[in-house]
């Protein structure tokens, strides 16, 4: 990964975007969750979720309790870690902490509500649900009480994170503003998804209507439709996939599209869990320097192994302090 500041480097990956824009319709929005911005949150009480853990395949259920500490915590069979992207695992395509998988959906809920949570899982990787984050939802909803207060971060100035043909690029926020932003783009073959950069600005009430957004199984031509025929007859045998709990496309067609998420011909969920599994590095920033981050995220080719890479650079203090964090 390689570190740029110089604004005309910058300026000329953001300048190389694709033109075409997506924007949310307005109806996607969820007023369910009346919460003041400059709050951190946790919850009352403690509740339990159940499903299938994604890698063990095995009956699972997760607590989820009040904070306890300074960082939110995750813990599995008597081990108990914060969430600081120094503990992070390059593993199986997710943003693993320690041995517990598949963090990346409760921490961009954490990031979109200013949560602080303490989760421990029966089986060491989370469950992937049919409707994602709503579980969370549910369990949160008139549970909530206010920590005190979460001031504003940004960036002192504008730097690019790159990687082969991919960056991340966080800018400050502009003036007189106090959000958070996300410019993604993807680039898949076909025309199902194909070159597609959403931009979005996230706070609650969009993040509650797009947290039912599922997992994406993207699969070529053929094997979509293989894979199709596995979901029909009641999913894999060795893991817990099923029609409900992801959205399967190939190049041409998405197989199990949700009504919600369609509007004037175009189905929105799969670049809503993009959005999602984006927004989840983020928290590791705002658990370090306690704020709520506002700016400019801009993002290419970012997976999850390349968000441990940015959120342990951000982390890391002495490494950041050239560009560093400013409170606002």
């Amino acid at each position: 990964m390689q570190i740029l500041t110089d604004p005309e480097r910058t300026g000329a990956l953001l300048k190389d975007r694709f033109t075409d824009v997506i924007r949310f319709p307005e109806h996607f929005s969820d007023d369910r969750f009346d919460l003041d911005p400059g709050c951190f949150y946790t919850i009352v009480r403690p509740f339990t979720v159940r499903g299938i853990s994604t890698l063990e395949n095995k009956p699972t259920r997760v607590e989820v309790r009040p904070s306890s500490g300074e960082y939110s915590r995750f813990s599995h069979s008597q081990s108990t870690h914060e969430l600081r992207p120094e503990f992070c695992i390059k593993g199986n395509h997710n943003i693993q902490l320690n041995e517990i998988k598949i963090v990346e959906h409760p921490i961009s809920l954490m990031s979109a509500f200013g949560l602080f949570l303490d989760f421990e899982l029966e089986q060491s990787s989370f469950p992937t649900f049919d409707f994602c984050n709503e579980v969370y939802l549910d369990g949160i909803r008139d549970n909530l009480r206010p920590l005190g207060e979460r001031p504003a971060i940004t960036v002192n100035r504008t730097f690019a994170a790159v990687w082969d043909k991919g960056y991340c690029i966080l800018e400050p926020v502009a003036r007189n503003a106090a959000t958070l932003t996300l410019d993604h783009q993807v680039s898949y073959p076909g025309n199902t998804v194909g070159n597609s950069r959403i931009i979005a600005e996230i706070n609650p009430s969009l993040y509650a209507y797009i947290a039912s957004a599922r997992t994406t199984a993207f699969r070529p031509g053929a094997e979509a439709e293989k894979f199709h025929q596995v979901g029909l007859a009641g999913g894999l045998k060795d893991y817990p996939f099923t029609l409900d709990n992801v959205i399967l496309l190939n190049e041409e067609r998405i197989f199990n599209p949700r009504e919600k998420f369609a509007y004037e011909g175009r189905n929105y969920e799969f670049i809503a869990h993009e959005l999602i599994d984006v927004l989840a590095w983020i928290r590791f920033v705002e658990e370090e320097y306690k704020g709520r981050f506002v700016g400019k995220v801009t993002t290419f080719l970012f997976d999850h192994h390349k968000q441990i890479d940015v959120s342990q650079f951000v982390c890391d203090r002495n490494r950041f302090s050239e560009i560093g964090i400013r409170y606002l």
